[in-house]
């Protein structure tokens, strides 16, 4: 439904923002159309009301304004949908696809499959994913995480930089540089610091990260806490859901050279050094995919190398604290539900949430397979349930507050050099510090053991 621009009062509509615009293409975002999921109040330029929970605008020429309760495009307004006609509208949609279109969604969702497998295989051949090698990187024992997140870095920053000058794929490129951007319109540098700042404290805790976790469960480490984790993350997830839109006004009223750094870092800690012995006693590796360990840069480098296919297939970049959002908001099972939880409500269907669960999905895969090829399936010592579970709650709530995870903004934001991602990622690991070197203190105190085991068997508590 379109209207003049006059007509704009007559248009604002206070239903809840989660909606499709009528010429969304099959991948849940038009090319010519970039907006942000995130919730934002907006001021009604006509009568200067406010009002809450509206679409941010995310302002660039050649792309669609997204304000409260309409779509601008080329000075005609559509009127945002309804919960009701969103659902008629895709369900219309749907009935009309045809088998191109089908196939078309199956082979991306199958490239974002893939691409977590390779980041699952990646994470556990590099042995980041072990809670110990987490844990001791807040502490400044081991260096296995910082040597693959750089690498990562690097390797991410390259393949951006690429595909942003190259003639064929600088759409492909601009498209994904706005959808990230899109999602940290409403996330200033105070909600990035505190969010940060929880992401890393819970990644003391618990040993792992929202991309970590997915590997930890994929190789069952500690006898199932990783899965734990992974529900508390989840918990976490639906928490922010229900209360972002208090802690956003609360907030807000109140309160390289990567590549010689690695090659120091190697210099001054050799990775063999940092690992532990493989425990699958007995068994020797015939080829690389059995060995129980590759160098941290080259698994670092397969994981930033991931850019290339998602940005120029799904014209999005890495991160995974969005599917927890995902799979949190199928418990919205009524409209009512869902305009309750609008921020979840917006995570709930679509291609363009969807990718995310199966790119995570592919994590777990991944490394369950490398484990399993290395004979070292469910032989990694984990974190306790209590603090598995306490520590995703806090890691997952401080992603979402904070816009993105250690995959979001370490390694995409960083690539598109966002100044938010760049502030979020030191206050990653200034609380990552802090609740490390607490957790450390305590172990040599006697009061708790095992914080950050460097040698032996013990279980990490």
């Amino acid at each position: 439904m379109t209207a003049n621009s006059s007509n704009n009062n007559d248009q604002m509509g206070t239903d809840n923002p989660a909606y499709v615009p009528d010429d969304k293409d099959w991948t849940g975002r038009d090319t010519e159309t970039m907006y942000s999921r995130q919730s934002d109040t907006v001021k009604n330029r006509s009568n200067g009301s406010n009002h809450s929970n509206s679409i941010t605008p995310v302002e660039k020429k050649g792309y669609v304004e997204m304000d409260y309760g309409v779509v601008k495009t080329n000075g005609n307004i559509k009127k945002k949908e309804s919960f009701n006609e969103k659902c008629d509208h895709e369900s219309l949609k749907s009935a009309s696809m045809d088998f191109t279109d089908i196939a078309k969604i199956v082979g991306k969702l199958a490239v974002c499959l893939l691409c977590g497998m390779v980041m699952g295989l990646s994470l556990e051949k590099g042995r980041v994913f072990e809670p110990r090698s987490i844990r001791c990187q807040f502490t400044y024992q081991l260096w296995i995480m910082m040597k693959m997140f750089l690498s990562a870095v690097a390797t991410g920053l390259l393949c951006l930089a690429t595909l942003s000058v190259l003639p064929f794929t600088k759409n492909a490129f601009e498209n994904a540089r706005i959808e990230y951007l899109g999602c940290l319109t409403t996330k200033g540098v105070l909600m990035a610091s505190i969010g940060g700042a929880l992401l890393g404290a819970g990644m003391a805790l618990s040993g792992a990260c929202p991309g970590m976790v997915l590997a930890q469960v994929g190789a069952w480490v500690g006898n199932g806490s990783g899965l734990v984790t992974f529900i508390g993350c989840l918990a976490g997830a639906f928490t922010t859901g229900y209360y972002i839109h208090y802690l956003k006004t609360w907030v807000e009223h109140r309160l390289i050279r990567n590549n010689s750094i690695v090659t120091g870092l190697e210099l001054w800690k050799p990775w063999r050094t940092e690992i532990l012995p493989s425990p699958a006693i007995g068994f020797t590796s015939t080829w690389f995919m059995t060995d129980y360990a590759w160098p941290p840069y080259v698994a670092g480098i397969l994981i930033g190398s991931l850019q290339l296919p998602l940005v120029l297939v799904v014209r999005d970049t890495i991160g995974g604290s969005g599917s927890y959002c995902t799979i949190s908001s199928q418990v919205l099972v009524t409209k009512r539900m869902e305009r309750a939880i609008p921020y979840l409500a917006n995570f709930k269907r679509g291609v363009s949430s969807w990718w995310q669960v199966f790119f995570v999905s592919g994590v777990i895969l991944g490394a369950m397979t490398s484990s399993l090829s290395s004979h070292t399936a469910a032989k990694v010592d984990g974190v306790g349930w209590a603090m598995s579970f306490v520590g995703g709650f806090i890691m997952l709530f401080g992603a979402r507050l904070g816009g993105g995870c250690t995959s979001g903004h370490g390694l995409s934001g960083v690539g598109v050099l966002a100044l938010v991602s760049f502030v979020a990622v030191a206050a990653m690991f200034a609380g990552g510090t802090v609740v490390g070197l607490i957790g450390w203190g305590m172990d040599k105190a006697d009061v708790i053991e095992s914080f950050c085991p460097l040698a032996g068997t013990n279980v990490v508590t």
